[in-house]
């Protein structure tokens, strides 16, 4: 089998509706692990309100807080982002593994992926800085 078609490599791809699917998919995963995983914090306010720590005002503003900002942020980069660039961010903070995309996928988006990796790595320098 040939390793391209039209001039193009068949690795990289990602315009077939097969593969747009797919990328639809798992960024999808992504949102739903990480609209989860920040759900779980505001969890974590709910038990500090019914243990007496916060009042139910405080609780109140730290929903509002909640919906206005992270779940909204999220919201908008997964509903507006390309499904490629979603998928290689979430890869490079760790929200999917490497081995839940098809190879096929994965050596495609490798550069978007490094992209965010470096972006993190240098965050990290800053913020030790």
């Amino acid at each position: 089998m040939s390793s391209t078609a039209r001039g193009r490599n068949v690795a990289t791809d990602l315009s077939t509706k097969a593969a747009q699917r797919k990328l639809r998919e798992l960024a999808g995963r992504a949102y739903a692990r990480e609209l989860g995983s920040e759900l779980a914090k505001l969890e974590m306010e709910f038990s500090r309100w019914r243990g007496g720590e916060i009042d139910p005002f405080e609780l109140s503003d730290r929903i509002h807080r909640f919906h206005d900002g992270i779940s909204r942020d999220l919201w908008v980069s997964y509903h507006r982002g390309s499904p490629h660039i979603l998928v290689a961010r979430a890869i490079a903070y760790k929200v999917l593994d490497r081995a839940e995309i098809p190879s096929e996928i994965l050596m495609a988006i490798e550069p978007a992926i490094e992209i965010f990796v470096q972006g993190e790595q240098e965050d990290a320098v800053r913020d030790d800085g």
